[in-house]
């Protein structure tokens, strides 16, 4: 198969892109993440009970930073 004009596009896998940034936020906040092929979001299992979702990884850790912060004051 021929790309045509497109021929010199970089190819990016973006599986590998994905996974990395998985990894980074479950070692950086401590939770389960994933990015939802559907949804197009980015999804965190908040100290195994809370679901939170974002569109991009940075909002997705001030997400994260927030449902502990309401968990923590709702608990006083």
């Amino acid at each position: 198969m021929t790309l045509g004009p497109l021929e010199d596009t970089a190819v990016i896998d973006v599986r590998t892109i994905r996974e990395d940034t998985t990894r980074a936020l479950a070692q950086r906040y401590g939770v389960i993440a994933w990015f939802g092929h559907h949804t197009r979001e980015w999804w965190a299992l908040v100290d195994g009970r809370l679901l939170v979702g974002s569109r991009c990884p940075e909002q997705l850790g001030r997400a994260i930073l927030a449902a502990r912060t309401r968990t923590t004051a709702g608990s006083r």
